[in-house]
């Protein structure tokens, strides 16, 4: 929770404009917070002129701006991420993976009660892999294997995706494993999905840990069937404890690239309208 100083608080009042949960009133020339009502999105922390607030006590530091990356920098690291999905045999350190998951805690969230769960245990990786590849063969017998569903997929407009995703379900099949190789770690973000936004949330918190991980020389990619499928799967949630009201919400894999990307893409472009018109 917001801690204070009170010897170190002027009495600015800026901790009170910034919050915008309207929890912090100014009284006898310092701040009053009531904390029942606080999002803990700690603005009020990092505008404090004399850093007289704090996260339970843990000092805050002065932001140093010349180590913030160039335009040019980010423009590398932008067009340097890619999905990693072939690993090295390579465990992760701890200590890094948990540095890589705390970046998390920065992102844009509507959701502040998330959490993290970690696996790096290789027998718990494995059985991870049995779950999604029993999936995988469930969706491939009873969602590509009835003919109506592809008939269907046309007439809603949706061929092209279907016959897509069946290429790449077939092939895993076929492969009769799930992942190329094991990843070294599987990151997991839960958290109650009836709180508003609670997944673009937690996606938001997996891209910092996976732009942190990518400098680090780790790669990573999203487990776009995370939340579809395993959250549903009462083994996988009974072997991660999971409570009956915690959702997965997100899930990224991570691992030392066995693979090394060498071009950056140019040409590839998202559309853009301005003003909501569509260009002429």
């Amino acid at each position: 929770m917001i801690t204070l100083e009170t010897d170190k608080c002027s009495g600015c009042g800026l901790c009170a404009t910034i919050c915008h949960e309207h929890c912090i009133q100014i009284d006898n020339g310092g701040p009053i917070i009531a904390s029942e009502f606080c999002s803990t999105c700690t603005q009020c922390i990092a505008i404090c002129p004399t850093q007289a607030l704090s996260w339970n006590h843990t000092p805050p530091e002065r932001y140093d701006r010349r180590r913030l990356p160039s335009p040019e920098q980010l423009d590398e690291l932008f067009r340097e991420r890619r999905s990693i999905r072939h690993f090295k045999n390579q465990k992760i350190d701890r200590a890094l993976l948990a540095e890589i998951v705390g970046y998390g805690i920065y992102a844009p969230t509507e959701n502040f009660y998330l959490k993290a769960i970690i696996v790096d245990d290789e027998a718990m990786l494995g059985e991870l892999e049995e779950i999604l590849m029993r999936l995988t063969r469930r969706i491939f017998k009873w969602v590509f294997g009835v003919p109506l569903l592809f008939r269907l997929a046309k007439v809603i407009g949706l061929s092209h995706t279907y016959l897509r995703s069946k290429s790449k379900v077939e092939f895993v099949v076929r492969r009769g494993h799930y992942f190329h190789e094991l990843p070294a770690a599987f990151v997991l973000i839960v958290g109650e999905r009836k709180i508003p936004l609670s997944e673009a949330s937690a996606q938001y918190t997996l891209a910092n840990m996976m732009y942190y991980a990518q400098a680090k020389g780790i790669g990573s990619y999203l487990c776009g069937n995370g939340q579809l499928f395993l959250d549903k799967n009462r083994v996988f949630r009974k072997r991660l404890g999971l409570r009956r009201s915690e959702s997965v919400l997100g899930a990224l894999f991570l691992g030392y690239p066995a693979i090394q990307f060498s071009n950056k893409v140019h040409g590839k472009r998202l559309p853009i309208q301005w003003n909501g018109v569509p260009n002429a």
